[in-house]
């Protein structure tokens, strides 16, 4: 989950309850102002009243009497109390022929001896309506709060983190044996222009590790395959001479293998430096269906010596963008593989399709290890395998990204190659 898209779903969940609490408050406080304000226009109502009842004004009296919003009675008992008391009733409404809700208030008066008890309601109904409005509104105005806070955050958020994924665009760029530091855009932020600084010292150091190791590795190379040729030519020198027994023979024959597999071990190591420092930068379309052909003519002799029936299934060219001479190495070193881990009257099958290619062979009873594609891990007894040629192999197809498989069914052995993107 992105850094953005996470701040933000923190934000929205301390948002919401915040909003929700500040709108069930406010709703709180209206409805109540409400009710207040309710309360007193009975309390003035009654007030009126009671002046009326003072003033003997009988006209105004009977005129409310009949308005059906009051109620005036005249007492024979004493007052035991002329506090005002609000209440909640149902009065019928004639027009509408029901009973609706109504807000009351009765109160006790006592005007020139005579005590009288007056009532006056008002309908709720408009009280509802007001209140049901506040309600809709709130919520709207809480929703439309909601979304310009979550759009306000979002728009902040990514303000402030775009120098960070600049940054971060940038580094995808570095190459260390490109010898270039990238140099991220200035940031008045303190903590990313720290980020951006130790980044590039880090790059520095990483140019100039790789430069020291590059330098070391064909040094080393260099050094190493010089006195190996000498040793070979030595041998093959001695092996010539006529002056030698056969327990000789077979001592220098095991020397002569030993050096040729340290030679080969040397390349494949030197092979796998280079591949891991990306020094195979020429790119270009490459057809597997003719470097499959070449390779097959290449190792012609060493499938004729294991009678081994070849089976090619072309359904398509596999093509794709990568190094030739890396896509060359690729083929080169499964076909090997196959040969050599291979029966006596087996068979080698190739199937090529539009985006991939399984080469599957005959071979032992039972399934490689699943660590196969790890540097030194052989599978065979065979002298000629130095456990490098899978490794190898894997290295090129993550650089290139293409993707290996091993699978075994049926006591088939099968390697598949295929793009990524498929």
């Amino acid at each position: 989950m992105k850094l953005l898209i996470k701040t933000s779903l923190y934000y929205l969940l301390f948002t919401i309850p915040v909003l929700l609490i500040s709108g069930l408050v406010f709703f709180k406080v209206i409805t109540h102002e409400v009710k207040e304000s309710n309360n007193e226009l009975l309390a003035k109502r009654a007030l009126v009243i009671e002046n009326y009842l003072k003033e003997n004004d009988t006209i105004a009296i009977n005129l409310i009497n009949k308005s059906f919003e009051a109620q005036v009675n005249k007492l024979e008992v004493n007052l035991n109390s002329s506090k005002s008391v609000f209440s909640d009733t149902l009065i019928y409404d004639k027009k509408e022929k029901e009973f609706a809700e109504n807000r009351m208030i009765t109160s006790f008066v006592t005007v020139k001896n005579y005590n009288y008890q007056i009532k006056t309601w008002r309908s709720t109904l408009e009280y509802s309506e007001l209140v049901e409005g506040i309600f809709y509104l709130l919520m709207l105005l809480l929703f439309f709060l909601f979304l310009i806070t979550l759009f306000i955050n979002l728009w902040i958020s990514k303000t402030i983190w775009k120098p960070f994924y600049n940054t971060v665009e940038e580094i995808k760029k570095f190459r260390a044996s490109d010898n270039e530091v990238i140099l991220p855009k200035k940031t008045s932020i303190k903590e990313f222009a720290a980020l951006n600084n130790s980044l590039s010292s880090m790059m520095e150091k990483m140019i100039l590790d790789y430069n020291n190791q590059k330098k070391f590795t064909e040094n080393a190379s260099h050094e190493i395959q010089t006195p190996l040729a000498v040793i070979k030519a030595k041998i093959d020198l001695l092996v010539q001479s006529k002056n030698i027994d056969e327990q000789d023979l077979k001592l220098i024959t095991a020397i002569d293998d030993s050096c040729s597999k340290l030679i080969r071990l040397n390349k494949s190591l030197l092979l796998l430096t280079k591949i891991g420092n990306n020094q195979f930068l020429e790119l270009k379309e490459v057809s597997f269906k003719n470097i499959i052909s070449n390779s097959l003519t290449f190792f012609e002799e060493q499938i004729e010596n294991s009678n081994l029936e070849i089976k090619q299934i072309i359904k398509d060219d596999f093509k794709f963008n990568m190094n030739p001479d890396l896509c060359l190495i690729l083929i080169n070193n499964l076909l090997q593989n196959a040969i050599r881990h291979n029966v006596k009257n087996g068979f080698i099958e190739i199937e090529i399709t539009k985006n991939s290619i399984t080469i599957v062979n005959s071979g032992n009873e039972l399934p490689l290890a699943t660590n196969i594609f790890e540097r030194f891990q052989k599978n065979s007894s065979s002298n000629q395998s130095i456990g490098l040629g899978l490794a190898i192999s894997n290295e090129i197809t993550v650089i290139s990204n293409l993707e290996l498989k091993y699978k075994f069914t049926l006591n088939k052995h099968s390697f598949t190659i295929s793009s990524k993107n498929n």
